[in-house]
């Protein structure tokens, strides 16, 4: 269901380390501090992590949930309940996504050596873009409770509930054993650690969307910062075309209820002047046409719906087509705006 929109703008809110092949039961960690040295352009790591929102990290790790636990892996193939995923520490850097480099759907390869590559011991001893919070009362949705005791270890997602005993968590358990959202006990030797360069609202950044048909591992749309006005640290765009080729951003939705759905692009003479986006609601879907060679470098509303609260890709998202389209189609970033 659909209701006229209050506005059209809105302000933004706001190394490799081996793991013991007999512990791939569980997530591992390294036990040495010597062994978790960060390794050559760490400094450009931990500097360069871009800004995320609470709500993207949790996008992310929904977006995961009924793939395979894969030790060594951090990457999955958004939305498909099966298949390869990654381990506990790869499922973490990956929803926080540190370093940046490693891209949404995109595999750097199963225990490549990329730098750094963080493990369950990297999450517990802070040795990243990341704090330790003083009591685990101050969780909030987005950050980690991860444990370590030299030897293995274990990094999971908080989303909520009881942080002290039961918090509902998303976690990559453990071989044969497929990627979860669940509320099970989390003992005192799990440690709450919060990432830096956080925000709130729920705005999904070009990377968390899940992308079909671009030229890209995993189907990832081509990176760019060309032209200026992107939000985040860049956008990613697709030329027009005849075959299937989407982008769609899925939050989990807090609340069910009224929401405004905002674009971002950058715009340009070559852009397309009638792209279809439409926006997936439990009421049915909504055909949108927008211009993108005009209105660039802003937030744009394509109006309120009405969604149901969770994670619901066919039924709680938005998505825009390259298919048809008269000229380059720019996804930049989506924001959700409850509006009580």
């Amino acid at each position: 269901m659909i209701r006229p929109s209050a506005g059209t703008a809105l302000r933004s809110a706001g190394g490799h380390l081996r793991k013991h092949p007999a512990l791939t039961a569980v997530c591992v960690g390294a036990a040495l501090a010597g062994l978790c040295a960060l390794g050559p352009g760490s400094a450009t790591a931990l500097a360069g992590i871009p800004t995320m929102t609470r709500a993207e990290i949790i996008a992310r790790a929904e977006s995961g949930l009924g793939t395979n636990y894969t030790w060594g892996g951090e990457s999955w193939t958004p939305d498909t309940g099966s298949g390869a995923g990654p381990d506990c520490s790869g499922y973490g850097l990956k929803c926080w996504e540190v370093p940046k480099t490693l891209l949404y759907q995109e595999e750097n390869g199963v225990n490549a050596t990329i730098s750094p590559r963080y493990t369950s011991y990297s999450f517990y001893n802070c040795v990243g873009p990341w704090y330790e919070l003083t009591s685990r009362s101050l969780l909030r949705e987005g950050d980690i409770l991860v444990k370590n005791n030299g030897t293995s270890g274990h990094v999971t997602i908080y989303a909520g509930g009881d942080a002290w005993n039961s918090p509902v968590i998303y976690e990559a358990p453990g071989t044969g054993l497929e990627i979860r959202r669940i509320s099970r006990y989390l003992g005192s030797e799990y440690k709450p650690i919060r990432r830096e360069s956080l925000a709130d609202g729920i705005i999904l950044d070009n990377p968390t969307a899940k992308s079909i048909g671009g030229p890209g591992a995993g189907g990832n749309w081509s990176r760019s910062t060309n032209v200026s006005g992107y939000y985040g640290d860049d956008y990613q765009s697709h030329a027009p075309t005849t075959d299937a080729v989407w982008a769609r951003w899925t939050p989990r939705l807090p609340s069910t209820g009224y929401y405004e759905i905002f674009l971002r692009w950058t715009a340009g003479s070559d852009r397309a002047s009638g792209l279809m986006v439409t926006v997936n609601t439990p009421s049915g879907q909504y055909k949108r046409f927008i211009n993108q060679r005009i209105n660039g470098g802003k937030w744009f509303s394509l109006g309120q719906y009405s969604f149901r609260a969770g994670y619901a890709p066919a039924t709680g998202s938005i998505t825009m087509y390259a298919t048809g389209a008269d000229g380059y189609v720019i996804a930049d970033a989506v924001q959700f705006v409850y509006k009580p």
